[in-house]
């Protein structure tokens, strides 16, 4: 069934807030035409019709053009919707025969999302495994080795193999994923009762995890995989799964030359020309969600997936991180799909993007940029951790510890513990005051364990857009969240800044086709990021002087600022315009290159132009008096209102 129309709603079904959107076609392209955020108990039709009474307010015109009456009730019942939500939290098991193995798996399934506990047969006894495994909230269970076992771990296999098997008949539902050399002990799920279930092998550069019990297509991508082998499911399980694909919200297509189309799929797709190929780490669809409950009147004791090793693909691990993201995940999970709006947005501007995105279930960092001669190909990478939510369900001490290191008021261990439990109880609550403040703490913490985990990414050059995603920063001053970004990714270089605060990238990630998907984002690019200015950022600025000066030339005016060495200077640059920046330093510094005089171009945003002489790393006062000072200081000239 086809719907035609000229507007449609894009949804972010979040943990805390849902954010809502009003897309139209308004002279021959698509444009934002309006977006709030609510809480997420708020119901959202409701808020559909409060943006389109604001619509028709501002504009009767154009409400009536878009929908071809004034009638808002019919417009919030038939209008298409293209969302995304976020997937819950689930925790997997990782068992292995080493210590060294169940590092790496632990660290592809942290990389997946997942909340991992683990254990290896070398240091825990098989009561204390059996335990992770047939705990009423382990979702799915790791067994993983080497592609060719060694012997610290291979005389452990075949006992972890029994263990597993026994759990896995005595929990039919659980999802059982045998990685690497551990595939070889397959067998041991099979129950002789049946021998019906057959095997499907899935080769190939074309193909992604196969669906089992899905109707998400596979993945298309020139990234060689490892064969991945699966059992096939029967047809109860396939409707099963097919059922928990279809709990999403519908998808919809969005065409340019006129009209939005529901897909009676549920898959979303903006029609245009076939892309160039795009070669980067997989950007996965889900396969198997949360949802997903094998049928336990199978021949199978369990949901078996074999998957590569942990050291596959590139980078090492990408490839089993990309199984586990498919089985943890929805079809439409939102965090996924902004990897994918990101790896769009980067061929259709032609610049190297980097995203961090910070919700109350965990956080994503991700980085795109085009390669190849003519720039035909984007390379991406990406990466999301349970443990980067705002506000973790059991806040580990090192978390506690970075709430402390970032907070400018005085808080003990026990009282950070409290507020943050208050947070994640009523993350919309005290956005004001104080509570804004310890929000700002609480981010930036989550922010910096995401740039802990992801040291792949942080070995490349300074991005040319840098990009903050998520309800945390959205509800945040501009400026602030420009100061934010500068605070936590500190390579030298040049960056524009932005914001995707009206939260559009994750409904446009859920879109399959690419060629589609960068269509609408060549549309939408000038109104999905809203532009917080841009950072320069030079390492091996010495400490105690005068670093030297900065000449802006904006149009027909020019300024000359004096640099100094540990500061944060802001230079005022609006939205909206363009300038050319001549720095002289007195010392030789690293800007790109090393040198003593720079020319670079920059663009305005509400923080305007921020040049950050700080040291790389930020160095700061052990001190906790000091170091609340420092970044006092530093904030407030960023947020003058925090203590009105």
């Amino acid at each position: 069934m086809t719907n035609q129309s000229r507007a449609f709603f894009a949804l972010d079904f979040g943990s805390a807030t849902t954010a809502g959107s009003v897309l139209g076609l308004v002279g021959g392209r698509w444009r934002l035409i309006a977006h709030a955020a609510m809480p997420s108990h708020v119901d959202v039709d409701a808020m559909l019709a409060g943006l389109l009474t604001q619509v028709g307010l501002t504009d009767p015109e154009m409400l009536v053009e878009l929908g071809g009456s004034a009638d808002i009730p019919s417009h919030v019942a038939t209008w298409p919707r293209l969302a995304a939500r976020t997937t819950p939290p689930r925790r997997i098991a990782v068992l292995a025969g080493s210590r060294r193995q169940r590092r790496r798996l632990e660290l592809a399934a942290l990389r997946a999302g997942w909340l991992v506990v683990g254990g290896s047969a070398d240091e825990d006894d098989p009561v204390v495994l059996s335990r992770l495994a047939l705990s009423t909230e382990t979702g799915a269970v790791l067994l993983g080795a080497d592609r060719s076992p060694g012997n610290d771990e291979k005389r452990h296999l075949p006992d972890l193999a029994v263990l597993l098997a026994a759990v896995a008949r005595c929990r039919p539902e659980l999802t059982v994923v045998l990685a690497g050399g551990a595939a070889a002990y397959e067998a041991e799920f099979s129950a002789p009762r049946d021998a019906q279930p057959g095997y499907e092998l899935a080769t190939g550069p074309t193909r992604a995890v196969p669906v089992i019990g899905s109707s998400v297509a596979p993945v298309e991508s020139t990234t060689e995989k490892a064969p991945v082998r699966t059992k096939k499911a029967s047809k109860k399980a396939a409707a099963a799964g097919q059922a928990a694909a279809g709990d999403s919200p519908p998808a919809y297509v969005a065409k340019l030359g006129g009209g939005v189309t529901e897909s009676a799929a549920g898959a979303t797709a903006v029609a245009g020309a076939n892309p160039p190929p795009v070669a980067s780490m997989p950007l996965p669809q889900a396969s198997v969600g949360p949802d997903f409950q094998p049928g336990s009147d199978r021949g199978v004791s369990a949901y078996v997936l074999l998957a590569p090793d942990a050291e596959a693909g590139q980078p090492a691990g990408a490839s089993l991180q990309q199984v586990l993201e498919g089985l943890r995940a929805f079809p439409d999970d939102s965090r996924l799909a902004v990897a994918r709006s990101i790896a769009s947005l980067s061929y259709v501007l032609d610049r190297s993007i980097e995203v961090v995105e910070i919700g109350l279930q965990g956080g994503l960092r991700s980085r795109s940029e085009p390669v190849g001669q003519g720039h035909f190909a984007v390379v991406s990478s990406h990466a999301c951790l349970a443990d980067a939510s705002f506000a973790p369900e059991n806040p580990s001490e090192e978390a506690i510890d970075g709430v402390l290191a970032w907070s400018t008021t005085v808080l003990d261990r026990h009282r950070v513990m409290d507020r943050l439990n208050d947070l994640r109880l009523v993350p919309w609550g005290e956005a004001d005051g104080d509570g804004a403040a310890f929000r700002l703490a609480a981010a930036k913490a989550a922010c910096g364990r995401l740039v802990d985990a992801t040291p792949e990414i942080a070995v490349h050059p300074m991005p040319e857009l840098l990009v903050a995603a998520g309800g945390v920063f959205a509800a945040m001053p501009p400026s602030v969240v420009a100061l934010a970004l500068a605070d936590l990714f500190r390579r030298p270089g040049v960056s524009q800044l932005a914001s995707d605060q009206a939260r559009l990238l994750g409904p446009l990630g859920v879109i399959d086709d690419e060629a589609e998907r960068r269509q609408l984002m060549a549309n939408l690019a000038d109104d999905i990021l809203m532009p917080l200015g841009s950072l320069i950022l030079p390492a091996g600025v010495r400490q105690g002087r005068s670093a030297g000066s900065l000449r802006l030339k904006d149009g027909s005016s020019n300024s000359e600022i004096e640099l100094h060495a540990g500061a944060v200077q802001v230079v005022d640059l609006p939205p909206g315009r363009a300038a050319r920046v001549n720095l002289d330093f007195r010392d030789a510094v690293r800007l790109g290159n090393r040198g003593h005089r720079f020319s670079v171009d920059v663009a305005g945003g509400l923080g305007g132009l921020l040049v950050d002489l700080r040291d790389i790393p930020l160095r700061v006062s052990d001190r906790p008096d000091s170091r609340r000072a420092a970044l006092d200081a530093w904030q407030r000239g960023m947020w003058p209102e925090i203590d009105e």
